[in-house]
């Protein structure tokens, strides 16, 4: 019964938590966005893009001067098309090639820029590897969804009930932050989702132990001086002495 009770609290939690937060559909993915503050010359923000079908993204041409132009062609329009000004929207399943032509008005072509468009299904279902999840305050671990179908190209959105007892980033990364429990909640624009709930405890305290493995001294006996004597030969006893002779006169 306290099972079932826990259950439908956590259920209700969760509801509340989808209500009140904005409704975000991250369904396309772009490499690595760059802005016009990192570029001196003209260059993509972006260079490849996965998309779920009907998404759109908007591709910019960065540091164009003001007698330069860009055009944009796509190499399949029923994949991906594109408007005169950049903005692409995602067709059927398949990949395409955008290719962005700069132009000055007194030269010909001055370059030409290819962006990779990748379109997939939108995602059916979304399920967390983790249901529970314990961390020390401080930890951090990235949760890991599984989408189906398989070949779709949406990700999923994540977001903490409890931001102040743990965060979680847009890659599923959670990092505790005080002690408590929260639920981390990863959805899917069709509304389905599914729930980790992490709880954070104390950081173990652990007592530095230092051993010291140096050898005690030992003491050392100074060694007792060593004392010889001076032997002196005797004189023998039969021996006369030797005469006292005068000066020669």
């Amino acid at each position: 019964m306290k099972h079932l009770i826990r259950k439908v609290a956590l259920s209700c939690l969760v509801l509340m938590c989808l209500l009140l937060s904005p409704a975000l559909r991250t369904t396309v993915f772009a490499g690595e966005v760059l802005t016009a503050e990192e570029l001196k010359e003209p260059k993509l923000n972006v260079t490849s893009l996965s998309m779920v079908t009907d998404d759109k993204f908007t591709i910019r041409v960065y540091n164009l001067t003001e007698t330069q132009t860009a055009t944009f062609k796509t190499d399949d329009a029923e994949i991906a098309s594109v408007t005169a000004a950049g903005r692409v929207t995602a067709g059927k399943v398949g990949e395409t090639i955008i290719t962005v032509t700069v132009k000055d008005s007194d030269t010909d072509a001055l370059a030409t820029f290819k962006c990779s468009v990748s379109v997939g299904p939108p995602a059916l279902s979304v399920r967390l590897t983790l249901n529970t999840l314990t961390l020390e305050v401080g930890k951090r671990k990235t949760l890991q969804t599984i989408l189906k179908p398989n070949t779709t190209t949406e990700i999923a959105v994540y977001r903490s009930t409890n931001p102040e007892v743990a965060t979680v980033s847009a890659t599923g990364k959670v990092i505790a932050k005080s002690v408590g429990t929260t639920l981390i909640i990863a959805e899917i624009a069709n509304g389905r989702y599914d729930v980790c709930e992490v709880t954070v405890e104390e950081a173990a305290i652990t007592e530095e132990v230092i051993i010291d493995n140096a050898l005690p001294a030992i003491p050392v006996t100074p060694a007792a001086p060593v004392i010889t004597e001076e032997i002196i030969p005797a004189i023998p006893q039969n021996v006369s002495p030797l005469p006292i002779l005068d000066p020669v006169q």
